[in-house]
């Protein structure tokens, strides 16, 4: 779908709507549709997008981890601010689709409102974003200057979701991962030319024990869950 013919349609479905809430002939046939009739077959979000090797859009791509924060009372959140990824999708074939992702470490952004300097007395560090990204108790970006993330397979749950089963190596140590992922359409913005913009969240939950990170537990939780919400375009 075009930017333009989404444009369109857009205006003629609020036009539609607007005279069916005026009580015309129209609206009361809208009104008596059943909602098997009036249902969108989500199956349909698949049609017409490329099957083709896609990167990810720097721009609109976000990603958070959150941990249980004095034995879960508050959900400590952290964002990553430099990623990467690159994925092979075919909507024919979505169980066949592949993504690797990597992240930089040093690139956390915990947003910390106090004065770090002030409240970790004698640490070598400046501020928390540092703490986390380089103590070797946390992330260790030092030693470890890159997270890897390598699909192996992936299973379709429904028609817009399904899970994607990888290997997660992080601090050295790689372990079989989980993501529950979700499909949410593609678009055609005109900035792109016809390059199809497809969309997808996905989450897991990690236990970071598991990785040889196991400072502070209980007291920092030792389940970590990443969101991840993201655009990945259409390479040329």
């Amino acid at each position: 779908m075009t930017y333009k013919k989404f444009i369109i349609g857009s205006a003629a479905a609020f036009a539609l709507s607007a005279c069916g809430g005026a009580g015309t002939e129209a609206g009361d046939v809208a009104s008596s549709a059943t909602p098997a009739e009036t249902k969108v077959d989500t199956r349909d979000i698949l049609q017409g997008v490329a099957a083709a090797e896609y990167s990810l859009e720097k721009s609109h791509a976000f990603m958070t981890v959150k941990i249980g924060h004095n034995s879960g009372i508050s959900q400590y959140r952290i964002s990553f601010t430099e990623f990467n990824g690159k994925m092979t999708f075919d909507p024919e074939n979505p169980e066949k689709s592949t993504i690797l992702f990597t992240i930089n470490p040093a690139s956390v952004e915990t947003n910390y409102p106090g004065n770090y300097k002030e409240s970790h007395e004698g640490s070598e560090w400046n501020s928390w974003n540092e703490d986390v990204s380089r103590d070797k108790k946390w992330l260790n970006a030092d030693e470890y200057p890159s997270i890897k993330f390598t699909s192996t397979s992936a299973q379709r749950t429904g028609d817009t979701t399904g899970t994607v089963t990888g290997d997660l190596t992080l601090l050295g140590v790689t372990k079989p991962v989980t993501l529950d992922v979700s499909y949410n359409g593609s678009a055609n913005p005109p900035w792109f030319g016809e390059r199809d913009l497809i969309g997808f969240d996905a989450t897991t939950t990690v236990k970071r024990s598991d990785f040889g990170m196991a400072a502070f537990i209980p007291n920092i939780g030792d389940d970590v869950t990443v969101e991840f919400s993201g655009e990945f375009l259409q390479d040329e």
